[in-house]
């Protein structure tokens, strides 16, 4: 090695004890290296510190970190400086030039008087350069090599190049490889950075490249790996120097291309990794002589060069794990040194390298917070155990903290919140990058750090960023936004002002940018989110979809379809055909998407839903369960359920995974298996197994669905329903109204009787009745009536918020409300009324069921008056073919009750029909039909049931089991008084039971004791009603009633009951 620069281990010995020298040795070297900042250089030394000449040049030259140690805060030049500093932030070029000069000229007296007190000859010879480096200390400065003037000519000339050309030449063939010591080293790869990284460079771009340049590409690798071979005599600053330059080298070329010869070099070339290996190894040999900020420099090196070198060899040959642990060490010895943003700076390093060490970044968190907490006890730096340290918190740094530990996963809301409250206070100093940086780290490490006011960063970087939105960068806002959206916090005023920004501004963003602009709109939509999404849509019509990746493309349609914009017809159509071309490149992700975006806003594709069936049927070991869920919702929704292979492995991956479903997953995974043709009962009966003991962690939406798709699946067991009941009653705020509309349904339908259960729906709706849709007031009374609970303060309710809306209550809710109050027997005359104004409207739109319903209701309640049953029977004609056996049955009695003759309707061709679907008539039926023959013979109609038929009705009739009340017991006794001898439950010649006959004035009369259940209010039923009827007209019986109300006026006076029976059978 050449003898000149061996002279850069001069130790610090020789330093004078005045300002003579460094004058001196300015004015030797200014012109030489052409630094105008060389007066700073020297002036910024406090009085109590002494520069050699070697050091001066050092300075003028300005090859690396000349400055001393920074002084005391209590230190006048301290302040000062700092003052500038603050100054200098925001002024002017100019501005700043001009204040530099005028501390120059304020301190100029004092180097004059330096300089007339004493004179040090630069002639004395240096000692031999010391054997290793000295331990780590706070003082210790590596020697400065300027203490040969032909080292700093030889820097002043590469300086001055202004090519990358002319540079590697000098440096190759103009000067000897052996000249090249460390630091001029340095030097020349500071200027090759400088020049490569100007804007405009297009040097070693693909026409350098094709071109042939063999020789310069020889020269740089022949520099760099003379630079290889010098490592082990780099000292501290030197290594620091050529590993800074060299990774900003190796950044430009991998941000010009891969196809440059700079790439080349510096990224593909395997002596790049051999560099840095040798960096490595030297930072870890001089560990002990490093100051904080040359490890943050070699840090930030490794973390800048690590991503190129990874991708450009295809596996990650570059292990810097020892330099973080050495680092860790050193850390913990003299932690007292390092700075709030040298920490910070070292953790964003250590998550670039991905150095995941949580030792290491417990300590720095550890440090932060105990700083933060000192800081805030004593509001003083001066006062602070750490007052010997710059340690400033600017926005960058906490945005690098932030960033680091949430890469790291390192989820720590002290940490966090220490961030958040050291930011708050400046946050009207944050640039666009750094409010969008810490809004996305926070929402990357899930927490919501709050404020002293009780309200959330989120909500104070609102305030601060709205008014400087127009500044943001595509970037910034889709950043920005995604972290608010993220961790759902929402800023409709942040969210406005982005829109405004971004829409004329949409082409600028990436493909990415829009994907995560529109995610971030769907969460959160406000008034402007429509047009935002009516900009994208155009956008990307007018872009295509070429650029975006598969989960950009999800990303777009899972947003759009969230909102339900489905006017931008174009824009589906692209959706459609990008995902259609590229199934194949769909994951296990993009695949459930892109099927739940078309499935939500129902607009089915055959040609995609196959090849997304084919793609995801290969990938359904990969899919989470979210992903099966929302794959088997999507098909079933669309109708792609046959044949049923797809469900049927999904099936499968769901019995394996089952414990990995979260409740949410679990309820959408059965609403699609209940919307399908083919059943799956080993699936249901395993979920409803698996989930009984976890039903505390359902919401209540959740249990809903579940209820709703077991019901219409037809797969319920008796201890799960009684299970999900429980838990229904245990929790019934958690449901709303329509919920419990549909929960009602779920259990009425499934036959499923619980009183309690009913009896909480029936107090948590009575309130809430307003809030229904004529559907759901109709859905709720018919389930509570066909269950058999009469939830009165319910049905009063639902009449009450019913009242004057029947002309909007379609047919089917007509038929439902009829029904439900007629089974209930509540008198209601205003509501029969309202319904049957409204039914005679509609009754071109009833189904057969409705019409059977609504003239089922309307005799069962005695309303033999009505219109309904003339206006009805054309209907009912057309309707025949259509109705099953129990509607027919329905229809033929309620038409016996009214007694309205319709032989328009009751001919022959009801007749054959009748006898057509008689075989699926149950018991019920065949007694109403025979009522409806007996009706017949009572008219002396033609038309009738044939003998056969007759006679198996009659039957059936006839096996009615009699129940004996005790009210019944009452008047047979009192009868038997009077000397009537009455024939209980006597069994007429056409069947009827009657609940006592005597004989009176030598003529039979038939007494029915009638009890509540025979009447609505005060009027009897229609089946009360009918008997009387045909038992008087048809049997040639006299029947008379002793209604309940009446009877129990009588008291237990016996002498009052007697005459009571006497007068009411005309005896004397």
């Amino acid at each position: 090695m050449h003898a000149a620069w061996r002279r850069q281990w001069l130790p610090r010995w020789q330093q004078v004890n005045n300002y003579t020298a460094a004058l001196t040795a300015a004015t030797t070297f200014s012109a030489t290296a052409a630094r105008p900042s060389l007066c700073r250089a020297t002036i910024a030394i406090p009085h109590h510190r002494c520069l050699s000449s070697a050091d001066a040049a050092a300075a003028a030259a300005g090859g690396h970190d000349s400055a001393p140690p920074k002084p005391r805060a209590s230190s006048r030049w301290g302040n000062q400086r700092r003052s500038d500093h603050h100054e200098q932030k925001h002024a002017s070029a100019s501005q700043r030039r001009r204040r530099h000069h005028n501390n120059d000229e304020r301190l100029k007296p004092s180097f004059r008087a330096a300089f007339d007190d004493k004179k040090v000859s630069s002639t004395t010879p240096p000692p031999p350069p010391p054997t290793s480096i000295p331990s780590f200390n706070s003082d210790y400065v590596p020697p400065r090599p300027y203490n040969d003037p032909e080292i700093a000519k030889i820097c002043s000339r590469i300086i001055a190049c202004r090519t990358i050309e002319s540079t590697v030449e000098l440096a190759y063939s103009h000067l000897n490889l052996d000249n090249l010591s460390p630091h001029v080293t340095c030097v020349f790869w500071k200027k090759i950075s400088s020049l490569l990284g100007k804007r405009g460079s297009n040097f070693g771009t693909g026409r350098h490249h094709h071109n042939g340049n063999n020789n310069m590409k020889q020269q740089m690798n022949a520099l760099l790996r003379h630079t290889i071979d010098g490592i082990d005599e780099y000292n501290p600053v030197d290594l620091r120097n050529v590993a800074q330059a060299l990774a900003s080298i190796a950044k430009s070329a991998n941000m010009k291309g891969r196809k440059t010869m700079m790439y080349d070099i510096f990224v593909k070339n395997s002596a790049s990794f051999l560099f840095w290996e040798r960096v490595q190894d030297r930072t870890l040999e001089l560990m002990e002589a490093f100051r904080p900020k040359w490890l943050v420099t070699i840090a930030w090196s490794f973390a800048t060069v690590l991503d190129p070198l990874t991708r450009s060899s295809g596996n990650n040959d570059l292990d810097v794990s020892p330099f973080f642990h050495s680092l860790h060490k050193t850390f913990n010895q003299q932690r007292e040194k390092f700075t709030s943003k040298h920490m910070g700076n070292l953790a964003w390093s250590c998550m670039t390298c991905r150095q995941n060490i949580p030792p290491l970044l417990n300590d720095f968190s550890n440090e932060f917070i105990s700083r933060r907490k000192q800081e805030a006890a004593d509001h003083q730096m001066n006062e602070n155990n750490h007052a010997n340290i710059e340690d400033t918190l600017d926005p960058m740094t906490l945005c690098q903290w932030a960033n680091a530990f949430a890469k790291a996963s390192h989820k720590d809301d002290e940490l966090f919140q220490s961030i958040s409250d050291a930011a708050v206070p400046c946050l009207w100093e944050f640039e666009p990058r750094q409010f969008s940086n810490l809004a996305y780290a926070c929402a990357l490490a899930g927490v919501v750090p709050r404020v002293y006011d009780g309200s959330s960063l989120f909500d104070a970087m609102a305030v601060a960023a709205v008014p400087v939105t127009p500044a943001f960068s595509p970037q910034n806002m889709a950043n920005l936004l995604w972290g608010y959206a993220k961790m759902g916090q929402a800023s409709p005023e942040l969210f406005d002002a982005v829109g405004s920004v971004a829409m004329p501004r949409l082409e600028e963003f990436s493909p990415q940018q829009l994907a995560n602009l529109a995610w971030a709109f769907s969460k959160f939509p406000t008034p402007t989110s429509f047009v935002v999404f009516d900009g994208i849509s155009e956008e990307i019509v007018c872009r295509g979809l070429d650029s975006f990746t598969s989960q950009g493309l999800a990303m777009l349609a899972h947003s759009f379809a969230t909102v339900g914009h489905v006017t931008n017809n174009r824009f589906w159509d692209s959706i459609d055909h990008a995902a259609t071309t590229r199934v194949s490149e769909l994951g296990p992700i993009e695949c459930s998407q892109i099927a739940w975006s078309f499935a939500t806003i129902g607009r089915p594709s055959d040609d995609l839903f196959h090849g997304i069936q084919s793609v995801a049927s290969s990938k359904l070991n990969y899919t989470k369960p979210q992903g099966l869920s929302n794959l088997a919702w999507s098909f079933a929704v669309l109708g792609y359920d046959d044949p049923p292979d797809f469900f049927e492995a999904i099936a499968q991956q769901t019995l394996q995974k089952l414990d990995e479903f979260s409740p949410q997953d679990t309820a959408i995974l059965v609403l699609a298996y209940s919307r399908i043709r083919h059943p799956f009962p080993e699936l249901f009966d395993q979920i409803a197994s698996n989930s009984v003991s976890q039903l505390s962690t359902f919401s209540g939406l959740d249990i809903f669905n579940m209820v709703m798709s077991y019901a219409k699946a037809g797969c319920q067991s008796k201890s799960w329903m009684k299970a999900i009941a429980n838990e229904i009653v245990s929790r019934p705020s958690d449901f709303s109204p329509q919920m419990i509309v549909g929960i009602a349904w779920a259990y009425a339908s499934a036959g499923f009787t619980s009183p309690d259960l009913f009896r909480v729906l029936g107090d948590e709706c009575i309130n809430h009745c307003d809030k229904l849709e004529t559907k759901e007031v109709a859905s709720l009374a018919w389930s509570f009536a066909s269950i058999g609970c009469f939830h009165r303060q319910l049905f009063e309710a639902l009449a009450d918020s019913s009242d004057g809306k029947w002309q909007h209550f379609d047919a089917p809710s007509l038929a439902n409300m009829a029904w439900a109050y007629a089974t209930a027997q509540e008198d209601r005359p205003r509501l029969f009324e309202g319904i049957s104004e409204a039914a005679i409207l509609r009754n071109a739109e009833f189904t057969p069921q409705g019409v059977s319903m609504c003239l089922w209701a309307s005799a069962s309640l005695g309303r033999v008056e009505s219109p309904l049953f003339d206006v009805f029977a054309p209907r009912v004609r057309a309707l025949l073919n259509e109705c099953d056996s129990q509607a027919l049955a329905n229809i033929a009695w309620s038409y016996s009750v009214a007694n309205v003759n319709a032989p328009a309707l009751f001919d022959e061709h009801f007749t054959n029909i009748l006898l057509d679907k008689m075989k699926n008539c149950d018991t019920a039926g065949l007694r109403q039909l025979y009522q409806w023959n007996l009706w017949q013979k009572e008219e002396k109609s033609a038309v009738g049931l044939p003998p056969e038929f007759e006679e198996q009705c009659y039957e059936e009739f006839v096996l009615t089991e009699a129940k004996v009340s005790a009210l019944q017991k009452d008047v047979v006794s009192v009868l038997d008084s009077v000397g009537l001898a009455p024939k209980e439950e006597q069994l007429t010649q056409r069947g009827y039971s009657l609940d006592a006959l005597v004989v009176v004035n030598g003529r039979e009369v038939g007494v029915e004791v009638d009890g509540p259940s025979h009447f609505i209010g005060r009027e009897p039923t229609g089946s009360t009603i009918l008997k009387q009827r045909q038992v008087t007209n048809v049997e040639g019986i006299t029947l008379v009633s002793v209604p309940y109300w009446e009877w129990n006026e009588l008291g237990s006076d016996l002498h009052r009951k007697q005459r009571y029976l006497r007068y009411l059978l005309g005896m004397k």
